[in-house]
């Protein structure tokens, strides 16, 4: 049983310590607000500290004749999927957030092209980070000078919540595998704690970013949405796994094969071949917007009929290493000179991996949830991303709903408290909801690292790019079936709850897939 043993009470508590959390500690220390940041790994350990590529790109709004460009790219590849309120307040703070970055140990600049981010249709400023492991550290040092207290190794578990107002949240803390449960009251949340990528078996996250948050909120009584519209983008299997793969690089593929070196495409003349390849070099991520979209479903239907073959293989020009413009020479330095990679000597195979999170919990303009005092920024919200997401939007958005969230936490602690009193305090209803998760029918045997490495297997297969009603219905069957076997509680102490939650935030996917049609980021074949 889960025995609560420690309390402890602040203004704030902050969950997790990628870009979007670090943000919010300092811009809520710089406010005077008392917080407290607990981070699942160590601090610097989110998605957008995870040293995919060379660098990582922020769009920001250009000039004041841009808000009207920028507020129709994002709708054009929205498609009605979007919040307008939450796109102005990006559209209007976005260039003032960058410098949290600087404040949390990164050192931005602006790129020097006038290259349109990814899907959109108009060029704006874009700022470039790197050194994550530097910056990283920089982070923590940054904590420990402006004494801002901070937990690493703890894992939020339950939020407590009456009248549909934050009273605390039960988190738990490994101190060299000791766990405890610590209950932590307050008023005001800010989660941070990544998207849903790490639900699946090859992804481009942490591996401690899992998704169970989402459950944890939406249990609460926030709002989950457009859960959906995961972008999916091709990165390594070989030479080296789980490495960003440049799609700007495939103008220069002249084959694409199987394992066997059999071609993948026979249908398609050497022109057709070319220019699908060429389209398919100006994007990143999966998307139904073009004609291109043969390659992504190609490619992920090969791999649902044959699971044993590790990716597609991919067989470059030397013409690749003799383009001199700087979006390539700089990828491709980086890739050879740092990863090890050569794109025209090495066995090149890629497959889908899971990335970038368009859906999440639905926020307004100042980040809040529909719980008063729950807020949600980074890739855990549902941001200005609709049915897909421009590149550069991602850690933009962590950074202009940090400043917003704390802002707006601000002004509710100059309002007087009006809670009532409850019969039962939200330690006792904390601690009773944890222990009602014990499921007696379960099969002990199952391990909580067990039940991942199965949801993680099974998402990869019947929840990736190419999506079909039968094997989303049978894979959400097997998502309860699970359920029904497994304890959260009998293996708690190894992080049996975090992957129970996780668990019902997959069925939460699978269950907006099956009623969501075919739109950008989402591909749902209902013929079958």
């Amino acid at each position: 049983m889960i025995k609560i043993t420690q309390t402890l009470e602040t203004d704030l508590l902050i969950v997790g310590s990628g870009i979007a959390g670090l943000s919010a500690a300092v811009e809520a220390q710089s406010k005077g607000i008392n917080a407290l940041l607990i981070s699942k790994s160590t601090i610097g350990s989110g998605a957008s500290y995870f040293p995919l590529k060379a660098t990582l790109g922020i769009q920001v709004t250009g000039d004041e004749s841009d808000h009207a460009l920028f507020r129709e790219d994002i709708e054009h590849i929205g498609k009605g999927k979007t919040n307008p309120h939450v796109v102005q307040a990006y559209i209007e703070d976005s260039p003032q957030a960058i410098e949290l970055l600087n404040r949390i140990g990164f050192e931005p600049w602006k790129r020097n092209d006038n290259r349109p981010a990814c899907f959109a249709k108009y060029a704006r400023p874009i700022y470039l980070i790197k050194d994550w492991r530097t910056a990283a550290l920089r982070a923590k040092a940054i904590l420990e000078q402006q004494q801002i207290p901070h937990y690493e190794n703890a894992t939020l578990l339950h939020i407590v919540v009456e009248n549909n107002q934050v009273q605390g949240a039960v988190f738990s803390l490994n101190t060299s595998g000791e766990i405890s449960y610590i209950f932590c009251k307050t008023q005001h949340i800010i989660l941070a704690s990544g998207g849903i990528a790490g639900l699946y078996k090859d992804n481009l996250y942490p591996t401690d970013v899992i998704g169970s948050l989402h459950t944890v909120a939406e249990r609460a009584g926030a709002m989950l949405v457009n859960l959906a519209f995961i972008q999916f983008i091709p990165a390594f299997v070989e030479p080296k796994y789980k490495v960003l793969f440049g799609e700007h690089t495939l103008k220069y593929v002249t084959e694409i094969t199987d394992a066997n070196g059999n071609n993948l495409f026979p249908h398609l003349s050497k022109t057709e071949f070319a220019k699908m390849m060429l389209e398919r070099s100006h994007y990143a991520p999966f998307s139904l917007d073009f004609e291109c979209v043969e390659f992504d479903l190609v490619m992920m239907k090969h791999l649902l009929e044959n699971p044993s073959e590790k990716g597609i293989f991919l067989k470059y020009s030397p013409a690749l290493y003799e383009d001199k413009e700087e979006f390539y020479t700089v990828y491709l330095n980086w890739l050879k000179n740092e990863v090890g990679i050569d794109l025209v000597k090495d066995r090149i195979t890629i497959k889908p991996f899971a990335h970038s999170c368009n859906g999440g919990i639905q926020i307004n303009q100042w980040g809040e949830s529909a719980v008063k005092g729950l807020f949600a920024i980074g890739e855990i919200s549902h941001c200005i991303e609709g049915a897909n997401r421009m590149g550069g939007n991602s850690v933009g958005g962590g950074l202009v709903f940090a400043k917003r969230a704390v802002a707006e936490i601000a002004r509710s602690l100059q309002m007087p408290d009006l809670q009532k009193n409850s019969e039962i305090s939200p330690l006792a209803a904390a601690e009773k909801a944890l222990n009602q998760l014990q499921n007696p029918n379960a099969d002990l045997t199952l391990t909580a690292s067990q039940l991942l490495s199965i949801i993680r297997e099974k998402m990869a297969l019947y929840a990736n790019v190419y999506r079909t009603k039968a094997n989303l219905t049978s894979l959400l069957r097997d998502l309860e079936k699970l359920e029904q076997q497994f304890d959260p509680i009998y293996h708690a102490e190894f992080q049996g709850i975090e992957v129970y939650n996780a668990l019902k935030t997959a069925q939460l996917v699978v269950k907006n897939m099956l009623n969501e049609k075919s739109l950008g980021a989402h591909y749902l074949d209902d013929k079958n």
